[in-house]
């Protein structure tokens, strides 16, 4: 494994020591099926934050086997408790097949992974701009549908409103770098770039999904009784969003 690579990563040096154990395991249970290994997502961007986010890898296999997963499952009980989700595990083809059947997902691998061993299978293949303006469209309405579900069911709640909150902002930020990608401004980069980058790019003025951001990381928080303020401008701010994709796409922008 190319350790050099975790030593340029952004991380507490007791976390990175982890990841080289776990990942020194996790190749010697794969053997020769195991065709690549990545690191993908917030640590991969620099936005991982100790005690908040989790390490995200994507496994290419030769092969699936019932076998091959179960010995993943006994890795992920001994490691699961370290930050560490469960990896992604895929063929060279599902990952091929995944550009035009999830190009959001597929996007958010190709600008930000770090190869640790084996072949990077990300080269220079290009994401069909409409299926991404399709998925992100997609995207935006499913949050929004679900924002107002989820008040309901918390009951408009102050920590109720945060949690939905904080679920929302996390995946409202690919979107975000999907629309960027259409409009062909940069979508890489840390996740505070990215949405700095939102208001000259689509002319969205509340700094609302920025602030959220900073909530989310717990820079700051509103008191009790201003949560329900903060969801209706985060509300107002993301139903905006929405149409303006839906605009841009109707336009045959994309």
């Amino acid at each position: 494994m190319p350790t050099s690579q975790l030593q340029s990563l952004e991380l507490p040096e007791d976390l990175r020591e982890t990841l080289e154990r776990y990942l020194k395991q996790l190749q010697k249970d794969w053997g020769a099926d195991l065709e690549g290994l990545l690191l993908y997502g917030s640590a991969a961007r620099g936005d991982f934050i100790a005690g908040r986010s989790n390490f995200n890898f994507l496994v290419l296999v030769r092969e699936h086997s019932v076998g091959g997963l179960q010995g993943a499952g006994k890795l992920h009980r001994q490691w699961g408790k370290h930050q560490i989700i469960a990896p992604l595990l895929m063929t060279a083809d599902e990952l091929a097949r995944s550009r035009d059947l999830f190009p959001l997902e597929y996007l958010q691998m190709q600008d930000h992974h770090v190869r640790l061993a084996g072949r990077d299978p990300f080269g220079a293949e290009q994401i069909d701009d409409r299926q991404l303006g399709w998925q992100c469209e997609q995207e935006l309405l499913a949050n929004v549908i679900r924002l107002r579900q989820r008040f309901v069911e918390g009951e408009g709640r102050a920590e109720a409103i945060q949690a939905l909150l904080i679920l929302s902002i996390t995946a409202v930020l690919p979107c975000v770098r999907g629309v960027l990608r259409i409009l062909g401004q940069p979508s890489k980069g840390k996740d505070q770039q990215i949405l700095e980058r939102l208001p000259g790019a689509l002319q969205v003025e509340d700094t609302i999904f920025l602030e959220m951001l900073q909530m989310k990381r717990g820079m700051n928080s509103p008191g009790a009784l201003e949560w329900p303020k903060v969801y209706e401008r985060y509300l107002r701010s993301l139903e905006s969003l929405r149409k303006r994709v839906q605009t841009i796409r109707h336009e045959g922008r994309v």
